[in-house]
């Protein structure tokens, strides 16, 4: 084990705290048993599937009616099913990269804090670690962001009768207040009971809206409007269509909290299958029912009853669920940062509340949830699903060591990565220029705070 240490410290030019760590493995007489401890705390397959499924099933499907409509109808059903295709294989790329690093360095057997940092720092060095921290933080900020405006909506259309002055910034703020205590809780394992809760209010709230929409469907008179829509829109919605599958930068802290890690990518495609089995129904029926009339939150145009209120009331028990999975990953990278303990301490409690106060004054300022998706669709969401772990990938499958496995990556899965960070680059950029046009432009929404 020793002799291991020094080689790669030799060859991989590792830094000294990853040295002292290989050495502190080597010398402990129980070091694989505690492993094999560690291993065993973490959860199951399905488990993951449905962390996965709770993560990335909300706020998506609520702005994806919109975003198919603006993107071309038919068309837009077409690059969803590919996206969810594409985005299910760098997931899975994503979990290789992972295997390999526990199969290459004893460190990463253990729990890790930033394990989608530490892939890029094995594949291309630091600056690959800054970029995805980089990334990862606007990304979770951003959707956290608009879990949270997404959920103030709801609450407002469902308090209107009792409140009918308060604005959503008001309760925007309010929710933010009552979710800030738990946000303490460590990592996705100590709150796996409000994943199954994201996953299951998905489901409820997937079926109630479907049957909502056809039952407006039925009481509608004449032909559902539609019209021919321009690229400053087409590529406003394919920000939207990327962020609805936008959970890699929560993939590899998921994977890491797992029994045995080597089954992640059978939780991924467990997990897309549920989501496009929500999607589609959703999407199809909320653009083939509302057309041009259909809200940016397509729940907002259902028609009033006691289904639509029961899947509202649904879908935001959802928005907050999956809001305290999604902004877990910033604040174990924040902390790893800032060397804040592992245990329960008064530092994480400071820290993750200063987290919900920024995400609160970006709310406040831009209150306009469809103009975020697009944007951290577009550019975020595009390098850490589609771009950088297909990229990742290749670059650790393409280093050598007598003492590592070799792996070969056969050519046409060689040029369907290529394809698929070339696609995520073109798309991507055209979206994010799009987006910040939207929110700059003459069309700016007003902040909640400009009275």
């Amino acid at each position: 084990m020793k002799s291991y240490s020094t080689f790669n410290a030799k060859n991989n030019n590792e830094t000294k705290c990853n040295l002292s760590a290989d050495i502190e493995l080597s010398n402990s007489t129980d070091s694989s048993t505690s492993i094999q401890k560690i291993g065993h705390k973490g959860f199951g397959t399905l488990t993951a599937a449905v962390f996965i499924t709770g993560e990335m099933g909300g706020s998506g499907i609520l702005a994806l009616p919109k975003a198919i409509v603006d993107s071309g109808g038919w068309i837009g059903v077409v690059l969803l099913v590919v996206f969810c295709l594409n985005a299910c294989y760098g997931g899975i790329c994503l979990g290789y990269c992972w295997n390999i690093l526990e199969e290459r360095y004893t460190e990463y057997r253990t729990t890790t804090r930033n394990p989608y940092s530490s892939i890029a720092f094995r594949a291309v060095g630091r600056w690959g670690s800054r970029l995805v921290s980089g990334c990862i933080q606007f990304t979770l900020f951003g959707a956290g962001t608009v879990y949270l405006l997404l959920s103030s909506q709801i609450l407002q259309k469902l308090l209107k009768d009792l409140f009918p002055n308060q604005s959503f910034c008001f309760w925007f703020l309010i929710i933010a207040l009552i979710l800030t205590p738990a946000m303490w809780l460590g990592s996705p394992k100590d709150f796996w009971a409000v994943a199954i809760t994201a996953t299951v209010t998905t489901i409820l709230a997937c079926i109630c809206m479907f049957s909502q929409s056809v039952l407006d469907g039925n009481h509608k008179s004449g032909r559902v409007p539609h019209r021919i829509h321009d690229f400053h829109e087409f590529f406003l919605a394919f920000g939207t269509l990327l962020f609805a599958f936008g959970g890699a930068s929560t993939f590899p802290t998921i994977q890491n909290d797992m029994k045995d890690k080597k089954k992640f990518s059978t939780s991924l495609c467990i997990a897309f299958s549920v989501i496009m089995a929500l999607y589609l129904p959703v999407t199809i029926g909320g653009y083939t029912v509302y057309g041009e009339h259909v809200n940016a939150n397509v729940i907002l145009s259902l028609s009033k009853s006691s289904l639509s209120v029961f899947a509202e009331i649904l879908m935001g028990i959802h928005l907050v669920s999956a809001f305290l999975i999604i902004i877990n990953p910033v604040s174990q990278e924040i902390e790893e940062i800032l060397d804040v303990p592992h245990d329960f301490h008064w530092k994480r409690c400071l820290l993750r509340s200063a987290i919900v106060f920024l995400m609160v004054l970006i709310g406040e300022t831009i209150p306009d949830f469809g103009k975020i998706v697009s944007l951290v669709g577009g550019s975020t969401i595009t390098l850490l699903t589609f771009v950088l772990p297909p990229y990742f990938y290749m670059r650790l499958c393409s280093q050598k060591s007598f003492e590592w496995p070799e792996r070969h990556i056969p050519f046409y899965i060689r040029m369907y990565l290529w394809e698929l960070i070339l696609v995520g680059l073109v798309g991507g950029t055209a979206s994010t220029y799009s987006a910040i046009l939207a929110i700059f432009g003459s069309h700016m929404t007003k902040p909640c705070f400009w009275v």
